[in-house]
């Protein structure tokens, strides 16, 4: 053999991808970039759930302190802004007022009942409306403003006789 005809002989490389092995490769990255998609989509999801439950939870915690201050015999409904947030209440009483005692279980100034609020808070783009439900004391002051001896309390505390004023 002539060293022309060993020079056609020898098998030649090729340098760079073939079209099959462009389509392989884009098909294996393509494959890899979707679970990695699916994946952050996931994330995301999760992510915008804690968001929706925190908003919901820092909802509920003003609207519950601001419900102590809620006297529902005198407002059995209302509404009110906490900032972003709308809350609204309408109270029922699950008894009727009794007179309230004190430590020697005589009659005290207050009527009392146990009442059951619904509260619905909403804030439009974060939260969407939902109600909650609470149980708390409604009380009213009466005109039983006695003293433990039963005497009429005076508005005025410089009005009280302290028993010593006169006795020289």
């Amino acid at each position: 053999m002539t060293p022309r005809a060993r020079q056609h002989s020898v098998v030649r490389t090729a340098h760079g991808f073939t079209l099959l092995e462009a389509i392989v490769a884009l098909v294996l990255l393509t494959t890899a970039g979707l679970a990695l998609f699916s994946w952050m989509n996931a994330s995301f999801d999760g992510l915008n759930r804690i968001e929706q439950s925190n908003a919901r939870a820092a909802a509920e915690l003003n609207a519950l302190e601001f419900m102590k201050t809620v006297n529902p015999m005198e407002r059995p409904e209302g509404q009110i802004k906490l900032g972003e947030i709308h809350v609204n209440w309408r109270s029922r009483p699950l008894q009727s007022p009794v007179a309230n005692r004190n430590d020697a279980r005589e009659p005290g100034p207050f009527m009392v009942a146990l009442y059951e609020t619904e509260v619905t808070l909403e804030s439009a783009p974060k939260l969407a409306a939902y109600t909650i439900s609470l149980r708390h004391f409604g009380y009213k002051r009466t005109g039983a403003d006695l003293d433990v001896f039963g005497d009429p309390i005076s508005r005025n505390p410089s009005a009280r006789s302290t028993g010593t004023a006169g006795s020289r």
